[in-house]
């Protein structure tokens, strides 16, 4: 079957060629691996596949199937970089109408299934090949692309298929190429134009494709922040996080999937402060509030409150057995942050996870509330969950031990304590302004204390 391949290519008729890369891929539709073709194989085969490819008199169906049988190729990572090549790269690029002054023209309907089957091989080949990696992290080829994905903000747009081809092929030069990453923000706009994109996206009726492109804008935001020192931000960088922390907020109330919340929630964690007092919105004075409005204090906490759900609802599923650090420390990570930076979101999230103490003839760990179920992780064997749990709460108790071994139990909380050089420290000295919502102790927590 393989042996085929290196056959495809010797004539040049247009019927028989059709004929062979047709049979071609029909046969190898779902192969992923291919030990018989040696790497001349495969560097022969690059080479021809250019040659088709460059051939504008070629009919766009005979570029569109080597495209396709490219693309399966390129599933395998042995003798890839030998079928690779410059001229290739070339005319894939060209194919998916990534050049400078051309990734702004329509293709008719012919024409788009080529520049379909070019954005596919694209996201195979970076993904697998260095070449390929540092041919298409090039900056005209990263402007043209962005410069494309910003343009369906406008009423014009890509089909979805081709919108999320786009995205995800920026995803991957974004987690594989570091490099491009100050050059898309900087140069390229692309955390306010992705935030844009991303609101304009959720705005419309949901769709598979919908749900898949936000995902992968979520992601590539994540790539493009995370390593931005919160320290000495530009003003440019501070406007990219107060955007981010926006989009997360519209994006949380707006009843999004589980996993757009969860990629949201991920983003956040590298959004920081200023990310994080957009969550707070005020009530609407004229009382017409959202459906998923949550007022407390004067301010609506809808977008924190939907988090919060979306942690209980992982502590529910961790429950029937052993917690994952990624269902979990995200979502604790956020929230503890976010804690951290805003005083009221603090305030909630202790009333709703640390309530008035009633119940004091059960371990604080044995039932069902919210604080039962983040005090079993306080105990769990995955560091990373314990610690994310231990977090939370202690910025909750504002940082005072004595508070949290009140809410947790001694023997919940000491391994956590003892790792953070906490155990027997005096409390902290609280201001009146600090201690102002920790006056907590219920008749039935005093008269318990007193015995």
């Amino acid at each position: 079957m393989e042996e085929h391949f290196l056959r495809i290519f010797e004539t040049e008729e247009p019927e028989k060629l059709h004929q062979s890369l047709t049979k071609a891929v029909q046969q190898n539709f779902n192969a992923s691996s291919f030990p018989n073709l040696s790497q001349l194989d495969k560097k022969r085969l690059g080479e021809q596949m250019a040659k088709v490819l460059a051939d504008e008199n070629a009919r766009h169906l005979l570029h569109a199937l080597t495209l396709e049988l490219l693309k399966i190729l390129a599933r395998d990572k042995t003798g890839l970089e030998e079928m690779i090549n410059d001229d290739l790269l070339r005319c894939v690029t060209h194919a998916a109408r990534l050049e400078p002054d051309f990734h702004g023209t329509f293709p008719d309907q012919t024409e788009l299934t080529v520049t379909t089957e070019a954005q596919k091989v694209l996201c195979n080949v970076v993904f697998n090949s260095g070449s390929a990696q540092r041919y298409v992290s090039r900056q005209e080829v990263v402007e043209a692309l962005m410069s494309r994905i910003s343009a369906n903000k406008d009423k014009k747009r890509w089909s979805l298929e081709n919108q999320f081809l786009d995205v995800k092929l920026l995803f991957i030069l974004t987690i594989l190429c570091a490099e491009i990453r100050s050059v898309l923000r900087n140069d390229c706009h692309a955390v306010q134009d992705l935030c844009i994109y991303a609101t304009c996206l959720h705005d419309k009726k949901q769709h598979t494709f919908v749900n898949n492109i936000l995902c992968e804008i979520l992601k590539t935001l994540f790539n493009l922040v995370c390593n931005i020192s919160q320290i000495n931000l530009t003003m440019s960088e501070e406007m990219d996080f107060v955007n981010l922390g926006q989009v997360c907020r519209e994006m949380l109330v707006k009843k999004p999937s589980d996993e757009v919340k969860r990629h949201v929630i991920n983003l956040l964690t590298v959004v920081k402060n200023f990310g994080y007092s957009q969550l707070v919105v005020p009530i609407a004075e004229d009382g017409n509030s959202p459906e998923s409005a949550v007022p407390f204090e004067g301010v609506d906490l809808g977008a924190v409150a939907v988090m919060l759900h979306f942690l209980e609802e992982k502590l529910s599923i961790a429950g029937g057995g052993k917690p994952t650090d990624d269902q979990l420390s995200p979502v604790l990570c956020t929230l503890t942050e976010a804690a951290k930076a805003v005083p009221v979101i603090r305030r909630f999230l202790k009333a709703q996870i640390l309530p008035p103490l009633r119940e004091l003839h059960q371990r604080p760990e044995v039932g069902t509330t919210m604080r039962n179920k983040i005090c079993r992780l306080l105990t769990s064997t995955q560091i990373s969950v314990r610690d994310s749990a231990g977090d939370l709460l202690f910025a909750l108790c504002k940082g005072n031990a004595k508070r949290l071994i009140k809410y947790t139990g001694y023997g919940n909380a000491a391994g956590w304590l003892a790792d953070r050089g906490l155990m027997g420290l005096p409390a902290p000295v609280l201001t009146a302004e600090d201690d102002s919502d920790t006056n907590s102790d219920t008749e039935e927590y005093s008269a318990v204390k007193s015995e």
